[in-house]
């Protein structure tokens, strides 16, 4: 799936995979939840990198990172509360670290069988 479709539409598995990890039943906050996911994988995509159209493809850390930021912004989606509140777990950092290492190798990677000299 190329990044321009993923950062674009949801298909149905991925929308109930994000409402499974959220514990959503029915379809009321279907709208809300393809929105979530849409968010989520946008920011992950900026943060890791979108010059390898095919990197997120059947990308495990990808599919967990997505659940995670949607579940946290889910469950954190009031504009203001006086309750207390939770940052985002170190365990969705540490995907997303382990994913930009993942593109920088690969993407190196590549700029050598090009030739490209990076350094």
């Amino acid at each position: 799936m190329s990044i321009a479709t993923l950062t674009s539409s949801v298909s149905s598995e991925d929308l109930e995979l994000a409402k499974s990890f959220c514990k959503v039943d029915g379809t009321e906050e279907d709208d809300l939840m393809q929105t979530l996911i849409l968010m989520a994988r946008r920011d992950i995509i900026g943060q890791v990198g979108s010059e390898i159209d095919d990197f997120f493809d059947d990308n495990k850390t990808f599919t967990i990172a997505v659940c995670m930021k949607v579940y946290h912004n889910y469950k954190n989606r009031d504009g203001t509360t006086r309750a207390m509140t939770w940052d985002i777990t170190d365990g969705y950092h540490s995907l997303i670290n382990s994913m930009k290492d993942e593109y920088r190798v690969i993407l190196w990677k590549r700029e050598q069988e090009d030739g490209k000299q990076t350094y």
